[in-house]
């Protein structure tokens, strides 16, 4: 079972201040399986879960894993897909799940309110819209699931 967690929004905030739930979440799906933390920078990322006593890392995929393209983080979903099912994935940007979600790929989408980065905020300053596009894909999903002749509903 391979998850995928990214570091920036659900381990740490943008200023690289540990978000303790979030480490906790981490720990709670590390338990049994590979999770896998997305981040931009390896060795960056390395030492700030050494400084922050995280020693059960399974790996690391980085920007450097998947070259400097446009949708880096949808990159590295997909990266961990090439070696094998990605069960989970945990992020903070709504976009992003967004886009795994019509992708079919299971999605958490973890937004603390004193960590949240402001250009992930439904209300923020860069004019996201609201829940709509995710409830959409939702209902969406669900509806090509009830249609589905192959699973007996």
């Amino acid at each position: 079972m391979a998850i995928v967690v990214f570091m920036d929004g659900v381990l740490r905030s943008e200023h690289r201040v540990p978000i303790f739930e979030g480490i906790m979440l981490y720990k709670s799906v590390n338990v049994n399986g590979i999770v896998m933390i997305a981040c931009d920078d390896q060795e960056e990322a390395a030492r700030w879960c050494k400084e922050h006593r995280m020693n059960d890392i399974d790996g690391f995929i980085s920007n450097k894993t998947v070259g400097e393209y446009e949708n880096k983080d949808f990159l590295k979903v997909q990266h961990q897909q090439s070696t094998g099912p990605v069960h989970l994935v945990i992020t903070a940007d709504v976009d992003l799940a967004k886009t795994l979600m019509e992708k079919g790929i299971k999605t958490l989408l973890f937004l603390h309110p004193i960590y949240l980065s402001a250009k992930f905020r439904p209300d923020g300053r860069s004019g996201r819209k609201s829940w709509t596009d995710l409830v959409g894909e939702l209902d969406h999903q669900v509806e090509m699931l009830l249609d589905d002749k192959r699973i007996d509903n």
